[in-house]
C-alpha cells in the first residue's frame, strides 16, 4: 500500500475515480521543494523539483493498493517518473507519499505559467475528460 500525492487532474473525483477502482481516504496535502507548471498546449500540470522553499498544494491519498498504483502508473504515461517525498497532510503530519514527476528529457513540455487550479476546476476539467484516451 502507497500514499499517493496529486497536483493536477487526479486532485478531481471525476478523473481520480475513472483511474482507481478502489476507494481511498484523503486529504489536502502540501508537496515543498517542488513547482507546477502547466503543459504546453495540455489542461494538465507537471511537478518539477525546484527550491526547499517552493510549494505545491494538493490532494493525498492514503494506502493505495498496488493494482491502483499500476493504473496511476499508466495513466500518468512516459511524461512522468514517481518518486518518493515527504508530504504535509493538513493535519500538520508529515507522511511520505509517490508523486509524480516529469521526467528531465520532458522539461520541452512545461510552460513558464504556473497551472490554474481554479481555471480546471471550473473550464479544464470537461475537455481534460473529452479529450483524454487515457480512460478508453
Amino acid at each position: 500500500m502507497q500514499n499517493i500525492f496529486t497536483y493536477g487532474s487526479l486532485m478531481f473525483d471525476p478523473v481520480w475515480s475513472r483511474v482507481v477502482g478502489g476507494e481511498y481516504p484523503s486529504c489536502p496535502a502540501t508537496l515543498h521543494g517542488y513547482q507546477r507548471f502547466a503543459v504546453k498546449g495540455e489542461e494538465y500540470p507537471v511537478a518539477i523539483p525546484s527550491s526547499p522553499e517552493s510549494s505545491i498544494y494538493g490532494r493525498l491519498y492514503l494506502d493505495v493498493n498496488p493494482q491502483d498504483v499500476q493504473k496511476l502508473d499508466d495513466f500518468e504515461g512516459e511524461y512522468y517518473i514517481r518518486l518518493r517525498a515527504p508530504v504535509i497532510c493538513n493535519t500538520e503530519e508529515m507522511l511520505d507519499a509517490d508523486v509524480y514527476v516529469l521526467r528531465p528529457q520532458y522539461q520541452h513540455v512545461a510552460s513558464h505559467t504556473a497551472w490554474d487550479v481554479e481555471h480546471f476546476r471550473r473550464v479544464g476539467i470537461k475537455a481534460f475528460m473529452s479529450r483524454y484516451q487515457g480512460f478508453v
